[in-house]
C-alpha cells in the first residue's frame, strides 16, 4: 500500500484509482516517474489508466520504471518541450516488458561518478555512500523483490539530494546546456526542462542508484 493509505496514486484530478492488489506497485510507478521528472506529484488520468492497464495485464514494476529512466535520457537529449509522462513511455514499456532476466554484469559500487555535471556536496556524497550501503545491505531473497526495494532506496536518494546541491548553480547549468533553444519555450516550459534537466544530471553524477542499473546488476529483465 502507498505511505498515506492509499489504494494507489492520484490522478490530476484529486481521485484516487483502485489500484487493488497493484497499489504498492502503482505508487513505486508514481513516485518514480515525479522523481525523474519533477513538477506536479499527480498522474494524469491518462498516465493513470494506462498504469492501470499495464499492472493489472501483467507488466512488472522493473519494465515501468526502467522504460522511464530510458526515455527521460531520450527526451531531454532531444529538446522535448512537453513533461514526461507515462504515455511517452509506452513504447518502451513493452519493449522492456519483453526482455529476459539474465545474468548480474557488475557491483554496485558507486565509484562511476560522472564529471560532465555540476559539483555535488560533501552531504551529498555522504548521503550516496549511505543510500549505496542501505541496497548492499538488503537481506536475501528473491531478485525482483529485492531490486524493488533498492530502487525506492535509489529514488528516495535522489529527491533528498536534489534538496540538498545547490539548486539554483544546477539549474544556471541547465539553462546554458539549453540555451541554444530557449526561444522554443515558454516561461513555464523553460522551468519544467531546466528541473528534469538538473535531475537528469544528478542521476548521471551518482549512477549506480538509478532503476535501470538496480535491475541490470539484480539480474532482473535484463538481457
Amino acid at each position: 500500500m502507498s505511505d498515506d493509505g492509499d489504494d494507489g496514486p492520484r490522478a490530476s484530478d484529486g481521485a484516487a484509482a483502485d489500484f487493488g492488489p497493484f497499489a504498492a506497485d502503482a505508487e513505486a510507478a508514481r513516485a518514480y516517474l515525479v522523481s525523474t521528472r519533477g513538477g506536479a506529484p499527480f498522474l494524469s488520468g491518462a498516465d493513470t489508466r494506462l498504469l492501470h492497464g499495464w499492472l493489472s495485464s501483467g507488466v512488472r514494476l522493473g519494465a515501468i520504471v526502467r522504460a522511464i529512466d530510458a526515455v527521460s535520457k531520450k527526451r531531454i537529449a532531444s529538446r522535448v518541450r512537453a513533461p514526461l509522462s507515462l504515455a511517452s513511455c509506452r513504447a518502451e514499456v513493452a519493449r522492456q516488458a519483453r526482455r529476459p532476466s539474465g545474468a548480474p554484469r557488475r557491483v554496485i559500487d558507486g565509484t562511476d561518478v560522472a564529471t560532465d555535471t555540476p559539483p555535488g556536496t560533501e552531504g551529498v556524497d555522504t548521503l550516496y555512500a549511505a543510500a549505496l550501503a542501505e541496497v548492499r545491505a538488503l537481506p536475501p531473497e528473491e531478485s525482483e523483490s529485492r531490486a524493488e526495494k533498492a530502487c525506492n532506496i535509489g529514488r528516495r536518494f535522489y529527491d533528498e539530494a536534489f534538496d540538498l546541491v545547490d539548486r539554483e548553480a544546477w539549474l544556471a547549468a541547465a539553462g546554458e546546456a539549453l540555451a541554444d533553444n530557449r526561444e522554443l519555450y515558454a516561461d513555464a516550459e523553460w522551468g519544467a526542462i531546466c528541473e528534469a534537466w538538473a535531475r537528469d544530471a544528478l542521476r548521471r553524477r551518482y549512477p549506480a542508484l538509478t532503476a535501470t542499473r538496480i535491475w541490470e546488476e539484480f539480474a532482473c529483465g535484463v538481457d
